[in-house]
């Protein structure tokens, strides 16, 4: 599912406020079409619940925006009031096209296209570095920057590290980033980093990056746009055992307990529940605005939005809808994988509240496509609570905000809950009693805690995984 933009950036322009105005009439209509039962057309050819925008008729007068913005966004998004979700179903239909363009998201990678390497014949680690290499803070020293080589994608993948503190074999946690898959990532960013309370837990944060768009999925084919994407083979069988490895003469494996946990915000949110529901090795998960079907409409078209956010081709990601890779990317459909483990999920309502007009009222374009998009996550995650009530032994966490919309400061404030759940999950951080230096485990002392735990290479891999023998 997308993620939320840069903002505080806003085109000046008459076209840009064209385009604001059009997002605004689209946005009121989430109101209007199932208030008048009117049918939800085709405004796309890729499926299914798409609206087309030329039929629908604003329940809010554009001509409003210049005087008051923020009192015609708080009506058109019917401030402390439910949207019925087939009306979001055919907003989310509409977002990412020419008539609404996605505020700094319907646009191509902000980085180069990843593209194959036929010379990548292995997973290897490449180097190590600081990620933080001007701070003078000791606790930065700690994060870390690991280029490895991926067997199935024949790419290079920067991979943030975030090291437990000293002294304890940890749990390890894997976060996902939204749609952006931004570098550096959210976590180094303030999400996650920027929290003491979280740089001080005793868990070492693993982090990818480099995958926009991806759905931190395996593709059944390499995107024109996009490159190639095995993400799941590659954070289920490749990247571990090079964690604990690590590189002689610059880090030192991770000390780890073997135990893994995921969370992730947005599309990582998506992707973090599939990972726990599909592979043995995850013991909790905490999914954050996410949306967890692809089968049932709504689901499509978040999937369909996410990849078309970046200019991919959704076909090539898991082929046709309704294929089998579709279905069984259908954590709401089966979440049986996910017994006996710790599950935290949280959305907020996506109504538009005091802090959201307060730090957005002037941007018509984010209120609305957070809003849209904020209610699909709810509802889609009312749905996986609902489904999870058949499946014995979860521990079962969910916070449901009141209001907000799907931006970072919703994610931001579930970040230390959501780690919290996950972690309860899994087995505690041990001493490990090995010779540290500055946080970061010395390349000559020995492995025993790391290689010698229960996480050796064997155990950390994933099993029964859906879709993860590097198609």
């Amino acid at each position: 599912m997308g993620n939320e933009p840069h903002f505080g950036r806003r085109g000046s322009g008459r076209g840009d406020r064209r385009r604001g105005l059009s997002a605004l009439a689209i946005g009121a209509v989430v109101i209007t079409t199932t208030a008048t039962g009117l049918p939800v057309a085709g405004a796309q050819s890729t499926g299914p619940g798409s609206v087309d925008p030329g039929s629908l008729v604003p329940s809010v007068a554009p001509g409003s925006l210049l005087g008051a913005p923020s009192l015609s966004i708080a009506a058109s998004t019917q401030l402390g009031a439910p949207i019925p979700v087939t009306s979001v179903l055919g907003s989310v239909g509409a977002i990412g096209s020419s008539d609404f363009p996605r505020p700094g998201s319907s646009q191509p990678p902000a980085g180069p296209r990843a593209t194959r390497d036929g010379s990548i014949v292995s997973s290897t680690v490449q180097r190590i570095e600081p990620l933080f290499p001007a701070s003078t803070e000791a606790v930065d020293r700690r994060a870390e920057v690991w280029a490895v080589t991926s067997e199935s994608m024949q790419r290079t993948v920067r991979v943030e590290v975030y090291r437990a503190p000293a002294g304890v074999d940890a749990p390890n946690v894997y976060f996902l980033d939204g749609v952006g898959s931004e570098v550096p990532s959210g976590w180094s960013t303030g999400m996650g980093w920027g929290d003491p309370a979280l740089r001080d837990r005793a868990v070492n944060v693993i982090v990818p990056t480099g995958g926009p768009a991806s759905m931190w999925s395996d593709w059944q084919a390499d995107d024109p746009v996009l490159g190639p994407n095995n993400w799941e083979t590659f954070l289920t069988e490749e990247l571990p055992p090079l964690l604990e490895a690590g590189l002689p003469g610059a880090a030192g494996p991770l000390a780890h307990n073997g135990s893994w946990g995921v969370m992730g915000v947005s599309m990582g949110a998506s992707a973090a529940l599939h990972l726990a529901n599909r592979n043995e090795m995850f013991g909790g998960a905490a999914g954050i605005s996410g949306a967890y079907s692809t089968t049932d409409d709504l689901g499509y078209q978040y999937a369909r939005l996410t990849v078309a956010a970046r200019h991919g081709d959704v076909t090539n990601m898991w082929g046709p809808r309704g294929s089998r890779e579709w279905v069984e990317h259908d954590t709401v459909a089966d979440p049986s994988g996910l017994e006996g483990k710790a599950v935290y999920l949280s959305a907020a309502t996506g109504l538009v509240g005091s802090s959201e007009l307060g730090r957005f009222g002037s941007n018509e374009l984010v209120l609305i496509d957070g809003h849209v998009l904020e209610k699909g996550s709810y509802e889609s995650t009312r749905a996986l609570e609902a489904a999870l009530a058949s499946v014995p032994g979860v521990d079962l966490r969910m916070n449901y905000m009141p209001s907000g919309i799907h931006n970072w400061p919703v994610f931001v404030t579930e970040m230390r809950p959501g780690m919290d759940h996950v972690l309860s999950g899994l087995p505690d951080a041990a001493p490990n009693g090995r010779r540290t230096t500055g946080g970061v485990a010395d390349s000559g002392a020995s492995a025993a805690g790391s290689s010698g735990s229960s996480g050796s290479t064997g155990s950390l891999r994933g099993s029964g995984s859906a879709g993860s023998s590097g198609s």
